[in-house]
């Protein structure tokens, strides 16, 4: 295996559209498309694709710093609903932790998550994430928020 991160260009941005998490799972995650418009028109994130040597299976965005706090948002993790169960998720998410470190001077990283997705919690908190008491309603799903500090990750 060869687990590497893209950004989305002219040349895969169809590809991560069209990827998608199971149906039950829908209402935890904005739409790959819905967060790309939303980089493109708001120039304040970086949307990526996580592959598998040439095979796109997961998307991510990630961004709005915050130099007072140091922090950055990794706003949107999926894996493909075809590839889910096969031990991509914590991988990946190694991997996007780190790239987000090389972009960003940031001490902690928040994300969001659904209060039903006790499956995405638990990947999350395995890396360190943990809840902070804040909720997340900028956006179309609404979340509780989770935080990882950077100093204290493996």
């Amino acid at each position: 295996m060869s687990l590497h991160i893209r950004e989305i260009t002219s040349e895969n941005w169809r590809a991560a559209a069209a990827l998608s998490v199971s149906e039950e799972q829908q209402h935890f995650i904005e739409s790959n498309a819905f967060s790309m418009a939303e980089c493109f028109y708001e120039k304040n994130a970086v949307s990526v694709g996580m592959y598998d040597n040439e095979t796109l299976i997961g998307f991510a965005m990630y961004g709005w710093p915050d130099s007072q706090d140091q922090s950055t948002w990794l706003d949107r993790f999926m894996i493909d609903r075809r590839f889910q169960g096969k031990g991509y998720a914590k991988r990946f998410l190694l991997l996007v932790i780190r790239y987000i470190e090389q972009q960003y001077d940031c001490v902690k990283i928040y994300l969001s998550i659904h209060p039903e997705n006790a499956h995405a919690q638990k990947l999350y908190e395995s890396m360190g994430f943990h809840l902070n008491g804040r909720i997340d309603d900028e956006g179309e799903v609404h979340g509780q928020v989770m935080e990882l500090h950077l100093d204290a990750f493996i």
